[in-house]
């Protein structure tokens, strides 16, 4: 399952490292590792993919989820257009891709296909991960989706039937989400469109692993680009996560059985999130990563100071420092990363999920 991971997610990237190289962001991708390998906690280079969470609300109420459960931390909120475009603005010479979820359903924001298409005009990767529940009008929407010029389109379907799907997506519609991947699927074969991509992502649980032989069926009957199989996280502090959700097959989890040790995060590794990537936030915060949610993570906030004052702040130094061997601390600050150091867990058996 881990090595399958790892394929699945260099597919996820290839066409957005090909289809937008330019020299400035190929000599700051090989500087950026260069620098990850030596461990410096100053970085001379930018992100080059980045996460931005432009609204952290959903409408379904998946018992894992954070948002779905209502307990997520920081306040509800969507980001402005005007906003979002003042950060690709300064960033978009580095990048290579745009993730636009985190917290929420992004096909929620009422300028999602705006922000798609202002990012896919500067030459920059989109990825969009959602429920898929948000089209009014399905053909219609899923040309305005193509023309946005979105490249990955990722769809949370963790079902073959009605039952199944509703256990987990819980305020969800079967129908609707299998009517909307049609009506896509039928758009970019009209239009002759090889984008978006599109991925079905099944997340792997005790109530629908039978499922997965007839889910390899669907997405084929749907036309879906690809299927991902995908392990699901869960607080594994907490027992009656373990039993109600984790796949009998160990083959489709993440963890190691009887252990429950993460098979993903094993081993204690250099965190390359510090050096290649951030998470900002709808309101226009940066995070250091997508694991933990709220105000916790914060290194510093966009409308107070540029990126590049960011990057370099005594926050993102004292977190990369945590990964070097023999490390002095040089200041009495604590980061988020130095309970972290590179193996996320959850912090009590209260959390829902990991985070």
């Amino acid at each position: 399952m881990i090595r399958l991971r790892t394929l699945q997610l260099i597919k996820r990237h290839f066409h957005s490292f090909f289809r937008h190289n330019t020299p400035t962001k190929f000599v700051n991708l090989v500087h950026i590792y260069y620098q990850f390998w030596r461990g410096r906690r100053v970085v001379q280079g930018y992100p080059f993919e980045i996460i931005i969470d432009p609204i952290n609300f959903c409408n379904l109420r998946c018992p894992l989820c954070v948002t779905g459960q209502h307990k997520n931390r920081r306040p509800y909120g969507t980001m402005l257009f005007e906003e979002f475009t003042r950060i690709i603005d300064e960033m978009r010479q580095w990048l290579y891709k745009v993730r636009f979820y985190s917290w929420g359903e992004p096909l929620l924001h009422k300028d999602i296909y705006r922000m798609i298409s202002y990012t896919h005009r500067n030459n920059i990767g989109t990825e969009v991960s959602t429920n898929f529940h948000f089209f009014s009008n399905e053909d219609q929407d899923a040309e305005k989706l193509i023309d946005s010029g979105l490249e990955l389109l990722i769809v949370s379907l963790d079902g073959t039937t009605e039952k199944t799907y509703m256990e987990y997506r819980i305020g969800g519609d079967f129908r609707k989400v299998l009517n909307n991947i049609k009506a896509l699927t039928k758009a970019k074969t009209v239009k002759r469109s090889h984008f978006p991509v599109v991925e079905i992502q099944f997340l792997a649980m005790k109530h629908n692993e039978h499922e997965i032989p007839d889910m390899k069926k669907l997405a084929k009957e749907l036309g879906v680009d690809r299927l991902r199989i995908a392990p699901l996280t869960l607080n594994v502090r907490d027992p009656n996560q373990v039993k109600e959700w984790l796949p009998a097959n160990e083959k489709w989890s993440r963890y190691d059985y009887p252990t429950l040790e993460d098979k993903i995060y094993r081993k204690r590794r250099r965190c390359e999130w510090l050096w290649r990537s951030a998470v900002i936030n709808w309101d226009s915060t940066i995070s250091p990563c997508c694991v933990f949610e709220g105000p916790k993570s914060d290194f510093g906030s966009l409308k107070e100071r540029s990126f590049e004052k960011i990057w370099n702040n005594e926050q993102y130094q004292v977190s990369r420092n945590v990964f070097n061997k023999n490390h002095k601390s040089f200041t009495d600050l604590k980061t988020i990363c130095e309970r972290c150091k590179g193996m996320p867990l959850a912090e009590d058996d209260q959390q829902y999920g990991l985070y």
